[in-house]
């Protein structure tokens, strides 16, 4: 073999060790600012990056089935069922590292009393809206939880309540009565966190019983689930940052 193909060799080497070395002390994807599986605190992602810090998009969402309120109004033993709802709002970025939070508005429409039957919504009240509600992503025991409470103090949401029948002792034919529903709300993200975690159009926002820290003058509890999208179509997901 030629002293020059010798030289020549030597040097394709020399490069190849340059490239690996490179590549070994190359800055890990977690501190170049992608979205990893929540292991600590979970954020937002769009399109397969954080969400900037200075960064919003609007959301809109709309509900899945029926959502209920079920409450102790005045003494009595209550429950409202409304069969369509929307919401609407934004998400924020924030510094790498920190919880997601959003702000929402829920909107239920149609909405019944169904127990006590000598009782009913006012007319005005079929549609019921929540006040602006703040959210932060927690994790809760290794689930990815969103949890709901009133943006500025006062209600999370309020009902209306008059006689359907003089019976009802809730309040009077034709004199209705607001009832204040106040605390906070857990909600699930999606069915589980690797749905959560997958870059998608559309998540779920899932509220059970459970995760009710509500009340209407007693306790209260609300289920609802709503399909929620940023308005400008992209993927997003939840995940670490």
């Amino acid at each position: 073999m030629s002293r020059t193909r010798l030289i020549l060799l030597g040097l394709v080497a020399v490069v190849a060790v340059s490239v690996l070395a490179t590549a070994s002390t190359s800055t890990p994807a977690s501190a170049s600012g992608s979205c990893l599986t929540v292991t600590k605190a979970p954020a937002y992602c769009v399109e397969g990056s954080p969400l900037a810090s200075t960064a919003k998009e609007n959301t809109e969402g709309t509900n899945s089935g029926e959502a209920t309120l079920k409450a102790s109004i005045a003494g009595v033993s209550a429950e409202i069922k409304c069969e369509k709802g929307k919401s609407a709002g934004t998400i924020d970025g924030g510094a790498a590292g920190a919880v997601g939070k959003s702000v929402i508005t829920m909107t239920f429409e149609k909405c019944k009393m169904i127990a006590p039957t000598n009782c009913k919504l006012t007319s005005a009240d079929k549609t019921i809206e929540t006040t602006e509600l703040q959210s932060e992503l927690e994790l809760v025991s290794g689930r990815i939880e969103d949890k709901l409470v009133p943006k500025e103090s006062g209600a999370f949401a309020t009902v209306s309540v008059e006689g359907k029948e003089s019976s009802c002792v809730i309040a009077e034919v034709g004199r209705p009565k607001n009832f204040g529903v106040a605390g906070s709300q857990v909600c699930e993200v999606d069915s589980s966190n690797s749905v959560a975690e997958t870059e998608a159009t559309t998540h779920k926002i899932i509220c059970k019983y459970s995760g009710s820290s509500l009340e209407v003058g007693g306790p209260a509890e609300m289920a609802s689930q709503t399909t929620v999208k940023l308005t400008s179509g992209k993927n997003w997901s939840v995940k670490e940052t």
